[in-house]
C-alpha cells in the first residue's frame, strides 16, 4: 500500500523545504565535551570546558 501522506500535496515534499538548518549539527559540538554553541557564538573557545577551536585545537 502506498503511503497516502506521501500523495497528499498539503504534506509538500522534500523539494518544498526552503533554507533551514542543516541536516547535521554534528560539526558544531565541541570535540571534548560536545556542547553546542550557542547562536551567534563565534568565541575561539568552547562556552562550557573551554577547548579551542579550530583545525590548530
Amino acid at each position: 500500500m502506498a503511503d497516502a501522506a506521501a500523495d497528499d500535496p498539503a504534506h509538500g515534499t522534500d523539494a518544498d523545504d526552503g533554507p533551514g538548518d542543516p541536516v547535521c549539527w554534528l560539526h558544531r559540538l565541541c570535540p571534548e565535551c560536545g556542547a553546542m554553541p550557542s547562536e551567534g557564538d563565534d568565541g575561539e573557545r568552547c562556552w562550557r570546558c573551554g577547548t579551542p577551536y579550530g583545525p590548530g585545537a
